[in-house]
């Protein structure tokens, strides 16, 4: 299969959807669409705990809309949309126990992002700490965890559970101890006037359980008969830096070719200019920083998940699917420890901000907040469920039926736990209005579409053109 022809309908796919569905442009022409979270709920981490929830009170605060952008921490942190989740455990066995609790509250929301000019970072993560978690209004030590989750997947309870780990995964390939070696190379001797193009590549078949090759800069590639050919795009100076894991595969072998079908060869070069030694621990941590927030356990096993996620076949992880900023793909739990005795309950409180997913391409705009209620599956029972929904706003949609309205929002109570996921959309007026596409918006994306366009269009006339003067001729 031609992973790069893949990759290119998959992007004009992208482009194509993008000139349809592009959010509006808002008065000062900024961004109009942010994601949020959408993950929240309590878990237990043995599977075999015999403790009961009896009922389980969710409030939602939502007196003010966060705002698309904060500019000091500070006001960040005075948002005050929450959640907090009150559950009613009894232990209705002849022992103490005494379960590890985790409770997934979604990754940092778009407009939760800083720069500190000291640290010269992203500081991300500051609302960890906003709020206690209690058992019996007593409040208990709480860690914050961190695991790898893309931002467009829908929460899988079995998956996401298996990635949190005590201490560093135990990967069957990768080791903190495993041989990690660098090689820099760069590129010389293209004619870049004449092949604009110009397209670097190796051919890599490698017995994965021995050897994988990672091209940081990698763009594409394709399946061949004798392995997978890794190409980037080439250009006279430019660098790439390879990192190949347990047994070296030696020296590269590059190719040049006219244009990513990597099928005529020009001339040019790529040369080896550099090499380095490292554990695969040392790689794995080179970009974390204890002051993130991100425990060093979270972050190396988010690392080993994103390189096996990014892997193709013959030993090659791409470098075009890996992520370069871990920050951005890591979504957080709360884990901290509950103790019944037996025949005893306890109330836990888990209080936690929410944020949601804002968009103005409704007049007035919509906001769209999703709650977790699948990780209660894993309690042995689930009673009642309650929900009040504190807001001056209206819910123009839900998931679940059957919300009352009242003075200060809205309730809701159900027996047993729902199917699916708590999803509900508020907003200043009970009946906004989806606003049509702004015209500037065609502006833009004509320039890029046309020619993408007229390649798949032109074929296709002619083809036509054709079937029509043949069946006239017939």
């Amino acid at each position: 299969m031609n992973m790069k022809r893949r990759l290119w309908k998959a992007v004009l796919a992208l482009l194509l959807l993008g000139a349809w569905t592009a959010p509006t442009a808002s008065a000062n022409s900024a961004q109009s669409h942010w994601s949020g979270t959408d993950r929240a709920g309590a878990i237990v981490t043995d599977e075999t705990c015999p403790l009961e929830v009896q009922g389980e009170k969710l409030t939602f605060e939502v007196q003010e809309f966060p705002r698309n952008y904060y500019n000091t921490m500070e006001e960040f942190l005075a948002y005050t949309g929450r959640v907090t989740a009150e559950y009613t455990f009894y232990n209705p066995a002849d022992y103490t126990v005494t379960a590890t609790l985790v409770f997934p509250f979604g990754a940092v929301p778009d407009y939760g992002y800083f720069y500190d000019d000291q640290l010269e970072t992203a500081v991300c993560g500051v609302d960890g700490d906003k709020y206690d978690i209690t058992v019996d209004g007593i409040a208990v030590e709480k860690r914050l965890r961190h695991t790898l989750a893309e931002q467009h997947d829908q929460f899988d309870l079995e998956r996401d559970m298996a990635l949190l780990h005590d201490g560093y995964v135990d990967d069957p390939f990768y080791t903190p101890d495993l041989t990690v070696r660098k090689y820099t190379y760069q590129v010389s001797g293209v004619d870049s006037e004449a092949y604009p193009a110009a397209t670097a590549a190796f051919l890599l078949n490698a017995d994965r359980d021995r050897t994988r090759v990672l091209l940081m800069e990698q763009t594409g590639g394709k399946t061949r008969e004798e392995g997978v050919l890794a190409d980037t795009w080439a250009g006279n100076g430019e660098r790439y830096t390879v990192y190949c894991f347990g047994e070296p595969v030696g020296e590269l072998d590059w190719r040049m070719y006219e244009n990513g079908a990597c099928e005529k060869e020009i001339d040019g070069s790529v040369e080896l200019v550099d090499t380095a030694t490292m554990t695969f621990k040392d790689l794995a941590l080179a970009d974390w920083k204890s002051e993130s927030g991100v425990l060093e356990q979270d972050w190396y096993n988010a690392f080993v998940e994103d390189l096996n996620r990014s892997e193709w076949s013959c030993g090659v992880v791409s470098g075009s699917d890996i992520h370069e900023n871990l920050s951005d793909v890591l979504m957080r739990w709360y884990e901290y420890e509950l103790t019944v005795e037996p025949g005893e309950r306890v109330v836990n409180t888990v209080t936690a901000p929410i944020y949601p997913s804002i968009n103005t391409n409704y007049d007035p705009s919509i906001y769209t907040y999703t709650y977790l209620l699948s990780p209660a599956q894993t309690w042995q029972s689930f009673g009642t469920l309650d929900i009040k929904i504190n807001t001056p706003y209206f819910i123009t949609e839900s998931s679940l039926e059957g919300f009352e309205k009242g003075e200060e929002g809205y309730t809701l109570s159900v027996e047993g736990l729902p199917e699916g996921e708590l999803v509900f959309v508020l907003s200043t007026d009970e009946h906004p209005v989806k606003e049509l596409p702004n015209l500037a918006y065609l502006v833009f994306y004509l320039p890029i579409l046309l020619p993408i366009l007229a390649v798949i269009l032109i074929p296709v006339v002619a083809i036509v053109i054709l079937v029509r003067r043949r069946r006239k001729r017939l």
